[in-house]
């Protein structure tokens, strides 16, 4: 697939998270709790828009970031290895060290896996010789093409994305060590390549924007918003098999 055409899928994706986060239309789908109000669905439309699905002149240093951040997620104990003696990180970052870190992988892992989706959806649109524009019922129809378990697969992602970012105490852990890991990094560049140091910067930025977003809120109203975004997401899986499916 051309770039020009993987940048108009990926505008789609845009649109369609704005049009699925609409405050107005939400409350007319849902019976909306207190707790979810339109500050709140605004900033988690700007999350989904700036760190999962940015804009096509961000999009090439993204991918880029991505790919080096896929290897260390798929092999954690690149990162670990830059603690050398494990005691003193324990001395350094205290007894949660190896939670913190579960934690930051397990989050980063499920970015990857929603980066997945989104190049399957690429590959089925190119497949079915979808081409610019694409339209709301060409998304549909290239979401419909993919198995629902793995639709539904990329929902559970981002639920758990969002719902890794609710021990902010813990993410604040998981964040001052990925800086510790940059800054070792960025001091050997001769073993660690620049590309290498932005897929972990490209991890630290996905976690701290969320730790921006949840820090401010109480324990019900971060699992709240954890559950809002599920059902949201669910909802329009459902509602496409239903169009699809003439039910």
């Amino acid at each position: 697939m051309s770039e020009t055409q993987d940048y108009h899928i990926i505008e789609k994706f845009r649109e369609m998270v704005e049009k699925r986060y609409d405050f107005e239309e939400l409350k007319q789908r849902f019976e909306l709790p207190e707790s979810i109000t339109e500050e709140i669905v605004d900033e988690i439309e700007t999350y989904f828009l700036t760190t999962i699905y940015p804009p096509a002149p961000e999009r090439k240093e993204l991918e880029e970031a991505f790919q080096d951040l896929a290897s260390y997620v798929k092999q954690p104990k690149k990162i670990w290895g830059l603690f050398g003696d494990m005691a003193r990180a324990l001395f350094k970052f205290g007894r949660h060290f190896m939670a913190a870190m579960r934690a930051g992988m397990d989050a980063m892992d499920s970015f990857v896996g929603a980066k997945n989706f989104e190049t399957s959806m690429a590959e089925i649109a190119n497949k079915h010789g979808i081409r610019p524009p694409m339209s709301d019922e060409d998304f549909e129809d290239s979401m419909y093409q993919l198995p629902r378990e793995e639709v539904e697969k990329f929902i559970g992602d981002v639920r758990s994305l969002f719902g890794a970012m609710v021990n902010t105490v813990l993410l604040q852990k998981t964040l001052d060590i990925l800086t510790h890991v940059i800054e070792t990094m960025e001091h050997k560049p001769h073993v660690f390549p620049k590309k290498d140091v932005d897929g972990i910067k490209l991890g630290r930025n996905l976690l701290q924007r969320g730790y921006d977003i949840f820090s401010k809120y109480d324990e019900p109203t971060k699992k709240a918003i954890v559950e809002f975004i599920y059902k949201n997401e669910m909802w329009y899986v459902d509602y496409v098999y239903r169009k699809k499916e003439g039910n």
